[in-house]
């Protein structure tokens, strides 16, 4: 092994990253709950967040008839948002593992319908403290193989955890942590 092959730990995200991570991930859910796409695509131009979605987010919002599949999948996305949200503290009482969250409720929140812009909302956001941050990952893993590993041994999900809600929420702490620097749509969820 050479110095170089040396593990390197994961670099935990800026809160602006978070933030700005957060309203791009807004949009598409936003679009997938039925927001009209093209002044969703316009706000993102006009505030310079086209860039910050992924390659799949840019052909999801640029399509002009998704498919149902696509669809749900970008509204899943919401459990992954939450976390984002929760990250920057602006949530702190999440909804249980087994208990969707509401993403109507975002809008309270996050520009283009909170009382700030997306410049301000970035510029201002705050991070957690990383051991909370990592807490929090820790704590997702272990509920995410709890429910994947009943799942694949054919015994019911625990009652108290939901699978989709639990990976998604996984999905969105792996991507604030670092994830070894990843970009979003490569993060996985390993338990």
């Amino acid at each position: 092994m050479t110095e170089d092959d040396e593990y390197q730990p994961d670099e935990i995200r800026s809160a602006s990253e978070i933030a700005t991570r957060a309203l791009a991930l807004f949009a598409v859910v936003g679009t997938a709950l039925g927001a009209p796409r093209t002044d969703v695509v316009e706000w993102l131009r006009r505030e310079s967040l086209w860039e910050a979605l992924s390659p799949q987010e840019m052909v999801f919002l640029s399509q002009d008839s998704p498919s149902e599949r696509e669809l749900i999948n970008a509204t899943w996305r919401s459990e992954a948002l939450l976390m984002l949200l929760w990250s920057i503290g602006l949530i702190d009482d999440l909804p249980k593992l087994n208990d969707q969250c509401d993403a109507g409720a975002f809008q309270a929140i996050l520009p283009p319908f909170a009382g700030v812009t997306a410049g301000e909302f970035v510029g201002g956001a705050r991070r957690r403290e990383d051991a909370e941050l990592l807490e929090m990952a820790d704590s997702l893993m272990n509920a995410h193989w709890e429910a994947r590993e009943a799942k694949c041994n054919g015994r019911p999900v625990p009652e108290r955890l939901h699978l989709g809600i639990v990976q998604e929420r996984h999905y969105g702490i792996n991507w604030a942590t670092g994830y070894g620097g990843l970009p979003w749509n490569d993060v996985t969820t390993d338990t």
